[in-house]
């Protein structure tokens, strides 16, 4: 097996050609999906890996990607990658060359951010997402919000 480095970037095309029957089947059954619904939230969750990953190397400074209301449906598909944790792992390994960390918000016992904050926070999130992955995806996720719950 190859491992790439954070040097070697993998691209988009090569990250969406995996695939994992035995997660896209469990997430169909958890979630009442049909298979192509699973399906199509397994590339979308890759590609939200993707973004992720690049996010870690060529990503703005400070850049922390966060999973919105209109996108929850993918990160059900990522919890759900994460179960098949061997697997999730080698995944991350050979396509980013470090582990992709699933990080739960726990904001509920801080301070709200400004407003303001948010909004900044927002806006490089959607710049990045339109960069990386296209005016498609941007649309899809959070404007048509096709994969929220």
């Amino acid at each position: 097996m190859t491992v790439l480095t954070m040097n070697e970037p993998v691209s988009l095309e090569e990250v969406l050609r995996y695939r994992h029957r035995g997660v896209v089947r469990r997430y169909a059954k958890e979630h009442q999906a049909t298979l192509a619904e699973a399906e199509e939230l397994f590339r979308e969750m890759l590609k939200w890996l993707y973004l992720c990953g690049r996010g870690a190397t060529d990503g703005p400074e400070g850049l922390m990607l966060v999973v919105h209301p209109e996108i929850e449906k993918i990160d059900w598909m990522w919890h759900t990658f994460l179960l098949f944790t061997r697997d999730y792992a080698e995944f991350c390994d050979r396509y980013f060359g470090v582990f992709l960390h699933h990080m739960p918000n726990e904001e509920e016992d801080e301070t709200p951010p400004a407003e303001g904050d948010v909004r900044a926070a927002l806006e490089t999130q959607y710049a990045f997402v339109y960069d990386v992955l296209g005016p498609q995806t941007l649309t899809a996720w959070y404007d048509e919000r096709r994969y929220a719950s």
